[in-house]
């Protein structure tokens, strides 16, 4: 079926003063309201449907009306003024009566003392037959006084392969004590020690020269003693002093003999002359060291005097000291040496990095006692003498990378008059002995040492020196250029201690003559390899075990004079 709609709208003209808005509005809504109504008629009957829509109105446009905005536009002030405000307060007393109960004091538990052993005993045995025995005994805690004796023996009585007897016996005694007073200190010591060797330094089984070595053996007996007494102020501001007096007397087995008195003064004051420095101080070091030598018969008589008068000065971060060495030496003849005495320092970290450099210049004595300590196998008849340095610069620098680590390393360069070489003796024959000849030499030397240490568990030392020698002689006798040491202490749970020592030079140079022409031998350098154990059963007995030269490296620290080879001591300790 087809189906048409239709809407018809028959607009009226327009009467604009007959008919109002609101009757045509109504209109319409009646015109409307009757379409549709026709529309549903139509669309239920089937067929042909005629949709038409017939609006009978009047058009009539409209404007509707316009309403004007009646407010004017504002600024905010956003300024606040803020209100002065003034507060009073009115205090009124008022009388309380309080009583407070006293109570007692709290009682403050502290550490408890840890206990002191008076004393303790070491005694082992090892390979060369070689006993060993050590004392110490002490005071225990006191604020008035202390005392103490120590005593110890080692002796070796086996010899070296292809050389005569190296015996030896080392016997050490000394008794020391303190007087604690109000404001000083009165301290003291008397020592005793003897020390017997032999001059094996030769092939036995070469006739000829046995033949013309008669006295192998040698003996060192010192006795002698220490006091001084010095001042302990709390105040920084009074006077530091200090008074030494020594004597001591040194025997060979040839009745060669040596008598040594010191005396010592150290005073220093501080001052308050600039406002620059923090510290201030002014002071003076004076020592007088007096020698009687008696040897074969001759006798002589000779003195150092030293004074070292210097101020110092404390600035922040900087440290300046500056004084002279006057040295005094008497004897043959009488000289007298003056050398500035100038360091100072730089902390660059406080605590941390601290930079330094001075210079100086003093004048030693080549005493019979200081050389042989250092080489024991010196002629009984050695000539002595004076060592002049007459300058030396120096420099480094100190760190503690850590509260556990600290570094210091250190250059200098010095010129020395009447330095001593050791060289054997070919004057009279005994090759096994030495002599000291006396060069003028210069030295350059780098020193850096470093300490490794954690709660008292574990600690590494490690120390290097290089020197480089420039001397009239082909070779600075004996002196190697590197030497170095390398430490390890461990304690395990205090129960297990151990260490190890590694002891290591290059190669030296010793003097011989070939057809009457000095020549230099080598002496090839060495490492020595320490190591010792101890194993404490309790507080007061343990045993221990000591490894020498375990890397069984026979070397040698003098020309002809072979060092033994691996040792071991063992032995007990008991603490009572």
């Amino acid at each position: 079926m087809k189906k048409i709609t239709q809407i018809i709208l028959i607009m009226m003209p327009i009467k604009s003063n007959l008919i109002n808005i609101n009757k045509s509005f109504s209109k319409v809504i009646i015109m409307l309201f009757l379409s549709i109504i026709i529309n549903k008629i139509s669309f239920a009957q089937p067929g042909v449907i005629d949709n038409t829509v017939v609006v009978v109105a009047a058009y009539e446009p409209t404007i509707s009306d316009a309403y004007k905005i009646t407010f004017n536009p504002t600024m905010k002030d956003t300024v606040f003024e803020t209100p002065k405000l003034s507060y009073g307060i009115e205090s009124n007393s008022i009388n309380t009566s309080i009583t407070l109960d006293p109570i007692k004091a709290a009682k403050v538990v502290g550490e408890p003392v840890t206990k002191l052993y008076k004393n303790l005993i070491e005694a082992g045995f090892g390979n060369y037959t070689t006993p060993y025995f050590e004392l110490f005994a002490n005071s225990t805690r006191s604020k008035t006084d202390a005392f103490g004796v120590h005593i110890k023996y080692l002796s070796s009585t086996s010899s070296i392969k292809d050389y005569t007897s190296s015996d030896y016996s080392d016997l050490n005694m000394e008794v020391y004590g303190n007087k604690y007073l109000k404001k000083s200190t009165l301290d003291g010591e008397v020592f005793f020690s003897r020390d017997a060797l032999n001059y094996y330094g030769y092939d036995h089984n070469d006739a000829a020269l046995s033949n013309s070595i008669k006295d192998t053996k040698q003996r060192y007996a010192l006795v002698g003693l220490n006091t001084s007494y010095y001042s302990n102020y709390v105040d920084s501001n009074s006077l530091d002093y200090k008074l030494t007096l020594g004597y001591s007397n040194l025997s060979d087995f040839y009745k060669s003999s040596e008598n040594n008195v010191k005396l010592g003064l150290d005073v220093d004051q501080n001052l308050k002359l600039f406002k620059l420095a923090n510290r201030q101080a002014i002071g003076l070091n004076a020592d007088l060291d007096y020698y009687n030598n008696s040897t074969q018969g001759t006798t002589a008589n000779t003195a150092l005097v030293k004074l070292q008068p210097f101020v110092s000065a404390h600035l922040n971060e900087y440290m300046l000291y500056a004084g002279l060495s006057v040295n005094f030496v008497t004897g043959i003849e009488s000289k007298l040496y003056i050398y500035p005495v100038i360091e100072g320092s730089l902390a660059v970290i406080p605590k941390v990095l601290k930079v330094f450099a001075g210079i100086k210049g003093e004048v030693t004595r080549n005493s019979f006692k200081s050389l042989s300590d250092e080489n024991p196998y010196i002629e009984t008849n050695t000539p002595l003498g004076y060592a002049n340095n007459k300058f030396e610069f120096y420099g480094g620098v100190h760190t503690s990378l850590t509260k556990t680590i600290d570094f210091t390393a250190r250059l200098s360069t010095k010129s020395i008059d009447g330095f001593p070489l050791f060289v054997n003796d070919t004057n009279t024959g005994n090759t096994n002995k030495f002599t000291v000849v006396y060069d003028n030499i210069t030295v350059f030397n780098i020193n850096s040492e470093i300490q490794w240490r954690t709660n008292e568990k574990v600690t590494l030392l490690a120390v290097a020196n290089w020197n480089q020698y420039s001397t009239n002689e082909i070779e600075a006798w004996h002196r190697p250029t590197l030497d170095a040491k390398f430490s390890v202490y461990y304690n395990i749970s205090n129960k297990i201690i151990t260490h190890l020592d590694i002891f290591a030079f290059d190669k030296m140079y010793a003097r011989t003559f070939n057809k009457g022409v000095a020549e230099a031998a080598t002496i090839n350098g060495m490492v020595d390899f320490n190591m010792g154990i101890e194993y404490r059963i309790n507080k007061i007995f343990s045993a221990f075990v000591n490894l020498n030269n375990f890397g069984t490296t026979q070397y040698y620290n003098w020309y002809n004079y072979p060092t033994q080879r691996f040792n071991m001591l063992a032995g007990l300790t008991y603490a009572f």
